[in-house]
């Protein structure tokens, strides 16, 4: 019961592509419910595709209840079958999100030139404003809110953004921020967190660590570990840092 591999597309999402394998995989029986899915290094093997593209894919079908995962397990068919109406679902998730690996990728590429500008140009009341941002968030993480802890994510980095005293940036950053409300980022960054809660606190200390290093003015060590920061978040959702990415199609 091997999957196929995927032909290049340029007008839908790779991880649509392999959504659909795997509906059509569990309606033809190949898969039944509560039996296990092949590794992921299998299934990446055999579409010839990325794991950020499959992980996105898994991640779309636990949202509408077709897959589930087992931490330290695997991943499981919890439906017995796919029915138009979950298909439909599921890939629109894919279709109408934007694509969390690509959004960091971003993020990562906009906010280290950010802190550059940011500790040249900031005021003292621009510092201020992303410590008081980081305290709040910081507050959140330690009650174990989750879903207030991502909430301030955004305000934090906007804060940075802002201290950069560039509409552009600021606005830029605004949008890929945005994209983190959507079901896809929520929900595979909710289930990073819950496998382990104690990830919560390696997250806060790397945000305290850069937000010291931009207040310190120490260009270096704030851009070093904000790359960490990238880095980590890619590594805990993926399983893989991006040099270690080798899906450059469209679909990702």
């Amino acid at each position: 019961m091997t999957f196929e591999k995927l032909s290049q597309t340029r007008f839908k999402k790779k991880s649509s592509f392999i959504a659909d394998q795997i509906l059509g995989m569990i309606n033809a029986g190949r898969y039944k419910a509560g039996s296990k899915l092949p590794s992921e290094r299998a299934i990446t093997e055999q579409m010839g595709v990325s794991r950020p593209s499959l992980r996105e894919a898994i991640s779309a079908l636990q949202i509408v209840g077709i897959l589930e995962s087992r931490p330290g397990d695997g991943t499981y068919v919890s439906a017995p079958v796919a029915t138009e109406d979950l298909m439909r679902r599921a890939v629109s998730v894919l279709e109408e999100c934007d694509s969390p690996f690509e959004n960091m990728q971003a993020r990562k590429a906009l906010e280290i030139g950010a802190v550059r500008l940011a500790i040249s140009v900031a005021s003292d009341a621009d510092l201020k404003a992303l410590k008081e941002a980081w305290d709040e968030k910081c507050i959140r993480g330690r009650r174990g809110d989750l879903e207030e802890y991502l909430r301030y994510g955004k305000e934090f980095h906007i804060a940075i953004a802002r201290a950069t005293k560039n509409r552009i940036i600021e606005a830029i950053m605004d949008k890929l921020l945005d994209m983190t409300i959507q079901p896809l980022w929520v929900s595979m960054r909710r289930d990073y967190f819950l496998k382990d809660l104690s990830r919560m606190e390696l997250m806060i200390d790397i945000h305290d660590r850069i937000t010291k290093a931009i207040i310190a003015r120490d260009m270096d060590r704030a851009i070093h570990e904000l790359e960490i920061h990238y880095d980590m978040q890619i590594e805990q959702i993926y399983g893989q840092t991006e040099e270690n990415n080798s899906d450059k199609s469209n679909g990702s």
